[in-house]
């Protein structure tokens, strides 16, 4: 009985030691099995970040070049559209430099028309006053001319002798002859004498 006890003992405590080293070889390949796993959860996951970014790079950095490109996106907009409003002010600036020009041009325009307007009016207004001064010596001299013309003809009417003055200078009858004759020739004499005293006057007065 002891014996067949002390051998059923070894063959227990010799089956007991296999029995812990098994247990520990499957924990063992258990760990290794699961690093195994995630080292290929790693790689496929490294493999779908390539895929989606194209490069090694990892997914952070990745979201930094994104960023990076948005931001170099709107700046490309934003001077996109400084360019455009650098071209609309420069459109602008030659527009008023032209408007400017204009009105430069009828400024010289109008102080030219202005300059002669002054020109004419001041040489008419002399030419007026030359003209003035002519008309005062004109007048001033037919003035003179008349008061030389009135006492001409004032010394000329005071040297004229008067119808009685000639009636008298000339005789009604010429003697010798009866008082008939004397009369029909003094009635004859006072026409004839009338006649000739009208046309010694007007061509005394013609003369003067």
């Amino acid at each position: 009985m002891s014996n067949e006890s002390r051998e059923a003992d070894r063959e227990t405590g010799a089956g007991a030691t296999p029995r812990v080293t098994n247990d520990g070889e499957a924990a063992a390949r258990a760990a290794d099995g699961g690093s195994d796993e995630r080292v290929r959860f790693d790689e496929r996951l490294r493999a779908v970040e390539r895929a989606v970014t194209g490069t090694d790079a990892a997914v952070a950095d990745v979201a930094d070049d994104a960023a990076a490109t948005a931001e170099r996106a709107s700046l490309e907009t934003r001077l996109t559209d400084l360019e455009s409003r650098v071209e609309e002010l420069e459109a602008a600036t030659q527009a008023l430099r032209g408007y400017a020009g204009s009105v430069r041009a009828v400024n010289r325009e109008v102080e030219r028309r202005a300059d002669l307007a002054l020109a004419r009016a001041s040489g008419g207004g002399e030419r007026d006053g030359d003209g003035a001064n002519d008309a005062g010596r004109h007048g001033d001299d037919a003035d003179r001319h008349g008061d030389d013309a009135d006492h001409r003809r004032g010394d000329v009417a005071s040297s004229v002798p008067s119808e009685s003055a000639l009636d008298a200078a000339v005789p009604s009858g010429r003697g010798g002859g009866h008082d008939d004759g004397r009369r029909s020739e003094a009635d004859a004499s006072e026409t004839d004498d009338g006649s000739w005293r009208a046309g010694a006057l007007g061509r005394l007065r013609e003369s003067l």
